[in-house]
């Protein structure tokens, strides 16, 4: 917790929004655990839940949007989403392989993980070459050592709350409940985030062609 805590909170400040950080932490504390618990009761099936695990796996998904906020600030100009949606199912893709026991479902879901990553990905490839001097500015911005901590968090926690060994001294981690915590984080975080909910977000201004805060 303090690791995804305090790397959200680096890079929502060094974004010049600080409360995007009390934002997401008092929905983390105060609306996830509610909707975690109805949902984790909606599927019955033996496992062990580690109490704070699925509202601290949220948190993991408010990451990637926070590192994509965070490039859009080094970069001054805005990042297209795709790339956002590219990473949350690459994700899916890995945690369907490594976290749940193979079937004819889960590699359909791996699979479609990864073909609907390769499509956004492929969109933001698109939209990055059409922009004069991006490139260079998304290589610049994801060299920055902030960024680098954020994706390092998000992946080792990712690694961390869905082994590969999922059961352990009789007790069965609770992979559908770290994976809805993870998913509704990245969801509410994404959404919130496409709809301009958060303020200083770097925009072009179709009047002046200029770069600035929305």
């Amino acid at each position: 917790f303090l690791l995804v805590s305090g790397a959200f909170y680096a890079l929502s400040r060094h974004t010049g929004v600080p409360w995007l950080f009390l934002s997401a932490f008092v929905a983390a504390l105060s609306i996830f655990p509610v909707t975690l618990s109805l949902l984790n009761l909606a599927v019955p099936r033996d496992a062990v839940t580690y109490g704070f695990s699925g509202v601290n796996m949220a948190l993991v998904g408010f990451l990637p949007v926070a590192i994509g906020r965070y490039i859009e600030a080094k970069r001054r100009r805005p990042i297209d989403a795709t790339l956002l949606l590219a990473a949350f199912f690459l994700s899916v893709s890995g945690i369907a392989m490594l976290a749940v026991p193979r079937s004819t479902l889960t590699f359909a879901v791996a699979t479609a993980g990864v073909a609907l990553s390769v499509l956004f990905g492929g969109s933001f490839a698109r939209h990055e070459r059409s922009s004069a001097n991006s490139h260079d500015r998304l290589r610049t911005a994801a060299a920055d050592p902030e960024i680098v901590l954020g994706i390092g968090t998000w992946i080792l926690l990712l690694v961390a709350a869905f082994p590969q060994t999922v059961a352990s001294g009789g007790s069965v981690m609770n992979v559908y409940a770290h994976f809805v915590g993870y998913a509704l984080g990245f969801i509410t975080a994404y959404l919130a985030h496409e709809w301009e909910l958060f303020e200083n977000r770097v925009k072009k201004r179709v009047d002046t062609g200029r770069l600035g805060p929305s």
